[in-house]
């Protein structure tokens, strides 16, 4: 599988980039996956850095995941999911909330808010 960062030679000089529109085509791959196996996904969302134009290699994409329910304690879910992303190609940090934790939750409502939906079954979950 091709790096989603890009190398170029330039005699002594080396340009690394990082090809955003495959890190975003990787991530909604995985995302498709992971709500087609999982009923308890209503969608998942990428904010930060990718969907602003601002990433650079070494950055990592930010996964908002969006569940119906949960018994497990927020802290203790990205251990469960963040294996659904490991194919992706750059590091990802998931963030796993309810629907109903989300709409308390500042910084989940900001990725809401400002990032970008990339599977699930509806696009305003909250």
């Amino acid at each position: 599988m091709r790096s989603v960062v890009q190398k170029r030679s330039y005699g002594s000089v080396e340009i690394f980039w990082l090809d955003s529109g495959e890190a975003m085509r990787r991530l909604r791959v995985a995302a498709g996956r992971l709500v087609a196996e999982r009923s308890d996904v209503a969608a998942v969302y990428v904010f930060g850095s990718l969907p602003e134009g601002r990433a650079v290699p070494g950055s990592d994409a930010d996964v908002l995941i969006l569940l119906r329910e949960s018994d497990r304690r927020w802290l203790d879910r990205p251990v469960e999911f963040a294996p659904h992303f490991a194919d992706v190609g750059l590091p990802v940090d998931v963030f796993c909330y309810t629907v109903e934790e989300a709409r308390a939750n500042r910084m989940a409502s900001h990725a809401l808010a400002r990032g970008v939906w990339l599977a699930g079954r509806t696009t305003t979950p909250v």
